[in-house]
């Protein structure tokens, strides 16, 4: 069912949301069959943006017929942490040696002949050393029962793996559209979200430009769509290291500074700023607009703030009278406040 208000490029893992790409499609192959094959370690690699997360929640849709699933919301927990959510997730009490009991309670639901847990960890790669080790030797204590699926962007201690005999699946995901693909993925944003026509011939009227500035990145597509409806099209850009630039003057007998050059090829716009550096994290319209409220110029207002009555020293009458006369009540230091509080927040 469309919803007319939903935000067509909104950054969310919602499994609705999901566009099927032959890319994305034959990633969810390969995971669901290398789990159905036995593997108990599958990595999931792909660059910032690319959609893995999303992935992970259309896979779990997929296998949850045969499987039991465990999610964390976040990878950058330490061991006991990481087995006490475990616990609460299939609805145990909190014990003092979190990972023994888990694993127990993994043990005791194989021998009920109950089906095997898959782990989905997002962001793996921020797993702490100690917390990976913990998984390793809770999933080496309870065998088939406990399988694992971790997303990265970034690299795993292999050494770690190594240690344990253990050598995962790697499942590698595309980060990038070809120009066709993405229209047809736009489109079908687009279509999920009920956009209105003047969204959608707005969206449609920039797909060159959105690819120029996304290479065919999902998520830098979602940054640059999402800047595009909320700022218009003249901040939409080419990514920085697509424009073309004029090269310099060899016979000019004039050096170029290389810093002079780096801060000449920055971006300046703070939305394509926010676009670019963004890709590492996921961008919301509230963080574009951050960006250009921060780069408007500081006004100089006077505020007035109740100050406690300070009792004056004593004064002689020679600096009574050489002190200048004061024709109004004195008047507070000028201090720089932002257009951001102007606009509400006091």
């Amino acid at each position: 069912m469309l919803k007319p208000d939903r935000d067509p490029f909104a950054n969310t893992a919602d499994a609705d949301a999901y566009v099927p790409r032959t890319a994305t499609e034959s990633v969810l192959v390969d995971l669901e069959m290398a789990l159905r094959d036995g593997a108990r370690w599958i990595c999931l690699d792909g660059p910032a943006g690319s959609g893995k997360t999303l992935l992970l929640r259309v896979l779990e849709e997929r296998i949850a017929a045969d499987f039991s699933l465990l999610r964390v919301p976040y990878a950058k927990l330490d061991p006991d942490e990481f087995c006490c959510w475990g616990l609460e997730s299939l609805g145990e009490e909190l014990a003092a040696d979190p990972e023994c009991a888990l694993a127990v309670r993994i043990a005791r639901s194989a021998a009920s002949g109950d089906a095997p847990f898959v782990w989905m960890i997002d962001d793996a790669d921020l797993l702490p050393i100690g917390t990976l080790r913990t998984l390793l030797r809770l999933q080496r204590n309870t065998g088939d029962a406990l399988r694992f699926v971790l997303a990265r962007s970034g690299e795993l201690p292999a050494g770690e793996f190594v240690r344990t005999g253990v050598m995962p699946v790697n499942v590698e995901l595309e980060g990038e559209m070809d120009s066709d693909e993405m229209a047809h993925y736009v489109r079908a944003r687009l279509d999920h979200a009920g956009a209105d026509p003047g969204q959608r011939a707005e969206i449609e009227g920039a797909l060159d430009r959105l690819y120029a500035r996304s290479s065919g990145n999902p998520g830098r597509l979602h940054a640059a769509a999402a800047a595009l409806l909320c700022f218009g099209p003249e901040r939409l850009g080419a990514r920085p290291e697509l424009e073309e630039s004029a090269p310099p003057c060899a016979d000019a007998g004039v050096a170029i500074d290389p810093a002079a050059e780096t801060a000449a090829s920055a971006p300046t716009d703070p939305v394509a700023a926010a676009v670019e550096s963004g890709l590492a994290e996921r961008i919301s319209i509230e963080s574009l607009v951050a960006e250009v409220v921060a780069a408007d110029p500081l006004e100089e207002i006077a505020i007035h703030e109740s100050t406690p009555a300070l009792v004056a020293p004593p004064t002689s009458p020679d600096s009574a009278a050489s002190a200048p006369a004061s024709d109004g009540p004195p008047q507070p230091a000028r201090r720089k406040r932002h257009r951001l509080r102007r606009l509400g927040r006091r």
